[in-house]
């Protein structure tokens, strides 16, 4: 799975040397929400994420093409890329903390985890929050298992699948959203479930002829499926296109899909919609828990040639999460689509990035979504055919999902 890293991060970093365009944004800039700091200078773009707790330089570079991304609304500087808006006011000075020498050490860690989750978590802490933070003692510099014991049994309980940490070269570690997806997406990925599939994208997408004009799509997330965002694109959509040609209807398996990115689901929710369609307003959290502030919409455009025609079932469960579940959401109102398996996880969104003093990576949901005046956070999408997949389902080689799909199609 790629390292967790921000957009819209990305789209400065991504520029080169030198700078006229640079003048008209020289100077420092502190986000509304997200904790950044941008900070533009002869020529180049530094960003710094910033806390109660520290100050850190992300990613420096040449500030090159920055009026691709950024401009002047009045006092305030807009930063825009695929869809997502960051509002950036001036500040005099770059802060003195992030001139001062970083602290790594445990308990500098913690305290930077905590700052994150109570700066910028949405809808905010549980209430043993307090509690479990009172009652974490750091352990000693060097043992970074017992770091990471501790780190994840305090973020454990806020039980958003969206929470990630990538500990150095560990697995990233996140909440398991529950239900079966991960056996699911074992079973799919060694053939035990369906025997003959397809396994493409680095083990994260599934195809299979079912008979009929009949095709599966399993998606084990939404991104990662080559080494750059433009390759994992493409392998998406030759996937998908592959899928539908010949179909008459469609699976599409979204209920192992937790991590992704927000573009891959709207690539694939391009296939199935016949007009430009405003999926969803997203709100950032502010960073004094406050209110909430725009951060774009998520988008979908028509494909030329037109949408699929066919009948589509989609799959989702506790599993379907982030990315996914935005697709899922994109879906669900779309005409020949249904809906089918368990409620989705109610976190439709894709997490900040926050890098710790010790080099770790956290990601923190910070975002609502609404679809349709809806608020979807903490309320998961339902299903309108039921349909549960148990752990003992997939040992014994039986999806109910599936077969009820299949039934619906061809009826």
């Amino acid at each position: 799975m790629r390292r967790l890293l921000p957009a819209l991060l990305l789209a400065i970093t991504a520029c080169s040397n030198a700078v006229p365009e640079a003048e008209p944004f020289l100077g420092v800039w502190a986000s509304q929400g997200w904790g950044i700091i941008l900070h533009v200078h002869e020529g180049d773009a530094d960003i710094y994420e910033i806390s109660a707790t520290h100050c850190l330089l992300a990613s420096s570079s040449s500030a090159r093409n920055i009026d691709d991304f950024v401009a002047i609304d009045g006092r305030r500087l807009v930063l825009t890329d695929g869809g997502r808006v960051v509002y950036f006011e001036p500040l005099t000075d770059l802060p003195a903390e992030c001139s001062a020498t970083l602290d790594a050490s445990p308990p500098a860690v913690v305290d930077a985890v905590v700052a994150a989750v109570e700066e910028h978590f949405h809808p905010g802490v549980d209430p043993g929050w307090a509690g479990r933070v009172a009652a974490l003692s750091p352990p000693a510099a060097g043992d970074e298992a017992a770091l990471l014991a501790a780190i994840t049994e305090l973020l454990a309980p806020l039980g958003d699948p969206e929470i990630a940490l990538q500990a150095g070269t560990e697995p990233i570690w996140a909440p398991s959203p529950g239900g079966a997806g991960a056996a699911l997406a074992a079973a799919l990925i060694d053939g035990t479930l369906l025997p003959g599939a397809t396994i493409a994208g680095g083990n994260g997408i599934v195809a299979l002829d079912l008979g009929g004009g009949m095709q599966y799509l399993g998606l084990l997330r939404l991104g990662g499926f080559a080494d750059s965002s433009d390759g994992s694109q493409r392998v998406i959509a030759a996937a998908l296109d592959q899928s539908l040609r010949q179909a008459s209807g469609l699976v599409l398996d979204l209920r192992a899909a937790t991590t992704g990115a927000d573009t891959e689901a709207l690539l694939v929710a391009t296939r199935f919609v016949s007009q430009r369609t405003v999926v969803a307003t997203i709100e950032a959290r502010v960073d004094d828990g406050g209110g909430r502030i725009h951060a774009g919409d998520a988008v979908v455009n028509p494909m030329p040639t037109g949408a699929f025609s066919g009948r589509v079932v989609v799959l989702v469960g506790p599993g379907t999460a982030g990315p996914a579940e935005l697709l899922a959401l994109a879906m669900a109102s779309l005409p020949n689509v249904t809906i089918l398996g368990e409620p989705t996880a109610g976190s439709p969104r894709s997490p900040l990035v926050r890098t710790l003093p010790n080099g770790w990576v956290l990601g923190i949901p910070n975002t609502e979504v609404t679809v349709a005046g809806v608020p979807r956070v903490g309320n998961p999408l339902l299903p309108a055919v039921t349909a549960v997949l148990t752990g003992g389902d997939v040992a014994g080689g039986r999806d109910p999902g599936l077969e009820a799909a299949r039934l619906l199609l061809g009826s």
